[in-house]
């Protein structure tokens, strides 16, 4: 894959996607996992891994990271107001076993409002119109994943009495391989894996996006992209990753998002 594609993949999946962090009192931040900004029938807020919304709804405040430059990349969200709907929850994945790993955090409008002014909330009702339209008739594709990667984020430190936490996103490019009761397990394109990290550690909740783009000579550019999952786990011993299809999204967290949250 081209870097200019590349680069376009990320321009656009960033607009969504945002890191999440927990603030240590005199330690800096430690990475928490990723999460997509979605809007449903009103409600806006973040989708992410079930185990990273249990872990993340008994703070006070979360740590917001969006993978762009710029001095405001970075803010901190309070939680009092927020909702949080957490359709099961397992923090590792195991042989066998195909457990809802989902959830969803609705925002107050005001601070919906204020993150929107900076970024986009996926409507999740168009995204379903994509899902069940016939693909493109043009255009290859691959399937991308954006989200933190603990093990490549440095040590914090002090700067002019600061603490300063580096934190690195990654957009990780290859290809579903298998779907299993709405599991899907996404494998690394081949070009890519001496880059990989040994542990995929703060990616939990990104999203998975299908891209089909056109790549030649006389061009590159990105034909469409739709969201279709949320990694959850990465398969012991492997640079395999486990995700939540758009099925299990559809079918269990979004009623059940209609159902417990008021707009």
């Amino acid at each position: 894959m081209a870097h200019d594609i590349a680069d376009a993949i990320l321009a656009h999946v960033s607009n969504f996607a945002v890191g999440l962090v927990r603030r240590v009192e005199g330690a800096g931040s430690q990475v928490l996992g990723s999460g997509v900004l979605v809007s449903l029938e009103g409600r806006r807020g973040i989708l992410t891994a079930g185990h990273v919304a249990d872990v993340y709804r008994v703070l006070p405040e979360v740590g917001l990271v969006r993978f762009v430059a710029g001095n405001q990349q970075r803010r901190v969200l309070p939680l009092g107001d927020t909702q949080t709907i957490i359709m099961a929850s397992s923090d590792s994945f195991k042989d066998g076993k195909e457990v809802l790993d989902l959830a969803f955090t609705q925002l107050p409008p005001h601070l919906a409002a204020s993150i929107g002014a900076q970024s986009v909330f996926l409507n999740l009702e168009k995204n379903r119109k994509k899902i069940e339209a016939p693909p493109p008739e043009e255009g290859k594709h691959c399937d991308a994943i954006l989200g933190l990667v603990e093990e490549f984020s440095g040590e914090p430190f002090v700067e002019e009495a600061n603490w300063i936490s580096p934190m690195r996103g990654v957009l990780h490019t290859g290809h579903v391989t298998e779907q299993k009761n709405g599991l899907l397990t996404v494998e690394p394109m081949e070009y890519n894996r001496h880059e990989l990290p040994k542990s995929f550690g703060g990616m939990s909740g990104g999203g998975l996006w299908r891209i089909y783009f056109v790549e030649n000579e006389k061009e590159a550019r990105i034909v469409s992209t739709t969201l279709c999952g949320v990694a959850s786990w990465q398969i012991p011993g492997t640079t395999t990753l486990a995700c939540q299809g758009w099925d299990r999204i559809d079918q269990t967290l979004i009623p059940t998002v209609r159902d417990k949250l008021r707009i």
